[in-house]
């Protein structure tokens, strides 16, 4: 599934669990969105080569960080070699970015940031959660199979219903996904957005 379709899918997703469970944040929203895309970026790592580099800059990145820690007793300021490991694993499309492992470790990562930022490591965790899953959902759907569940589970999973490459159902899924956000929230989105602009 190509990024307008991952895009459509997480809002039609959120839109519909959020309605469900009466559950409305635009903070968890808007994270979802970014990290819906997310995943997608191993294409780049791997065409770029860049699994060494990210490599290097964890293990340094940990040597700098360990005196920080030591001095200011801060797990937060490991969020730096963490984040580029996880880029470091990045290295295969359709590979350890696709896991629900994957999912969980950047919502930790999330987390610290909307912790830091907001107090509230819950809106960082579920919003990174919900956008890497509906990604991986979107892929299912698509021929070309990954394995979700790695390590616990390596076998490959696709659902075969669509062609990640087909953009009638990539917009399709985007348009969708907008219909039923303002449906389900009356416009409230669309209320939010006209009064940041006012």
């Amino acid at each position: 599934m190509h990024r307008e379709g991952h895009i459509g899918l997480t809002l039609l997703l959120f839109s519909t669990f959020s309605f469900i469970f009466n559950f409305w944040n635009n903070t968890v929203l808007v994270i979802s969105l970014i990290f819906s895309v997310v995943p997608d970026y191993d294409m780049h790592l791997q065409r770029y080569g860049m699994k060494k580099l990210f490599g290097l800059l964890t293990a340094m990145s940990t040597i700098l960080v360990i005196p920080v820690f030591i001095q200011h007793r801060n797990f937060t300021i490991f969020a730096i070699p963490f984040s580029f490991y996880l880029l470091f694993l990045m290295s295969e499309h359709r590979g350890f970015s696709h896991t629900v492992v994957f999912a969980i470790l950047c919502g930790v990562l999330t987390g610290f940031f909307t912790f830091e930022i907001f107090r509230d490591f819950i809106i960082g965790f579920l919003g990174e959660f919900l956008g890497v899953m509906s990604h991986i959902f979107g892929d299912l759907l698509t021929h070309r199979p990954l394995t979700p569940f790695y390590p616990f589970y390596k076998r490959k999973i696709a659902f075969r219903i669509i062609k990640s490459s087909n953009s009638a159902a990539n917009m399709a899924f985007l348009i969708l996904g907008m219909i039923v956000l303002v449906i389900l929230y009356k416009g409230k989105i669309v209320q939010s957005i006209i009064s940041i602009v006012r």
